[in-house]
């Protein structure tokens, strides 16, 4: 049998069209199909919500009940006043009897970070096997986005490498490393020049001598990475000529604070805002034996001519004058 379709068009009846289709029995309409389309729309406008609403609930719980700061609360305070010695039975190693405690509470501490400029009257530093575990852990072992600061793995905090670095997250909230950037100014330089590092096996100071921008992969200056997290140098050369590189990408320069073959560096790294992977950098040289801590701020000069990542001078709209400039290397 064949199809029969009848399509009625009345000039009184202008509301709608009607189709017959007399093989199913069924009539589709202009207003059904409307009344379909608005239906389907709000479905799918409710389903987006409820994944909108379900999510900033998930984003909220994280933010403000799983991923709160660190609780110190029960953390062991320390006595400075202490300076007795002990042996630390897991390893037989003489530490400090301040630490004793929180080394028992967690077998990575190595030591207390206290830098004035932000306030910090010391966070705990620890040191594992890697340089990825403690970037999402709390120093009681928590999941936490706050980390802890952490020294590179590659480090011997024991006896101390050219150069020792920690790497600490830049939290929104100021803990953590998240003033450390005040050292991008010469002023707040000027009034706080050293940092103490008080491992479980001395103390420290050191004079700071550098506060740079660097980035973090290649890709953001020409295929290039500075190496500023290297550990140790092959030769008494190459390491006053990576010092030399790191003075010229300074915000400023102390010349008060020498630096000679010999000499220790500590490195303080973390991320900053001005773009993608970029990093904030503060380097500081280590008091010499019978060196006095004074630091002669008034020698401190701006650099007028400092040397940023490509992706830097790109998010200012600068040409990069150093895009072609030599690219230093250890080896």
């Amino acid at each position: 049998m064949d199809k029969e379709k009848e399509v009625t068009n009345s000039a009184e009846r202008k509301e709608y069209q009607t189709v017959t289709i007399k093989d199913n029995d069924s009539q589709i309409t202009r207003k059904d199909v409307k009344k379909s389309v608005m239906n389907v729309t709000r479905k799918i406008i409710l389903g987006l919500s409820i994944i909108v609403f379900v999510f900033c609930g998930v984003y909220l719980f994280n933010r403000l009940v799983v991923d709160r700061p660190p609780d110190e609360g029960d953390t062991p305070t320390v006595d400075h006043a202490n300076t007795q010695t002990a042996v630390d039975p897991s390893s037989g190693e003489v530490i400090q009897d301040k630490y004793s405690a929180l080394l028992k509470m967690n077998e990575d501490f190595v030591g207390k970070l206290i830098i004035d400029a932000t306030g910090e009257s010391g966070i705990n530093v620890v040191q594992t096997d890697n340089n990825y575990t403690y970037l999402n852990t709390g120093f009681k072992g928590e999941n936490t986005r706050y980390g802890t600061l952490f020294v590179d793995y590659r480090n011997n905090v024991r006896v101390l490498d050219t150069n020792t670095i920690i790497y600490g997250h830049n939290m929104r909230d100021g803990s953590q490393l998240g003033t450390l950037s005040l050292y991008a100014d010469i002023e707040n330089y000027k009034d706080f020049p050293t940092i103490k590092f008080d491992t479980i096996y001395r103390n420290t100071e050191w004079k700071i001598f550098a506060a740079f921008i660097s980035n973090g992969n290649k890709a953001q200056d020409n295929g290039y990475e500075f190496p500023y997290i290297t550990p140790n140098f092959p030769s008494d050369e190459k390491f006053l000529e990576f010092i030399d590189e790191v003075k010229a990408r300074s915000y400023y320069t102390n010349e008060d604070v020498d630096i000679v073959p010999g000499d220790k560096i500590l490195t303080i790294s973390t991320c900053d805002t001005v773009f993608e992977d970029a990093r904030f950098v503060v380097m500081a040289r280590l008091v010499r034996q019978g060196e006095s801590a004074d630091v002669d701020t008034s020698k401190a000069v701006i650099n007028d001519n400092q040397r940023f990542p490509q992706a830097w001078y790109d998010v200012k709209g600068k040409r990069n004058p150093f895009k072609n400039a030599d690219k230093f290397t250890i080896k």
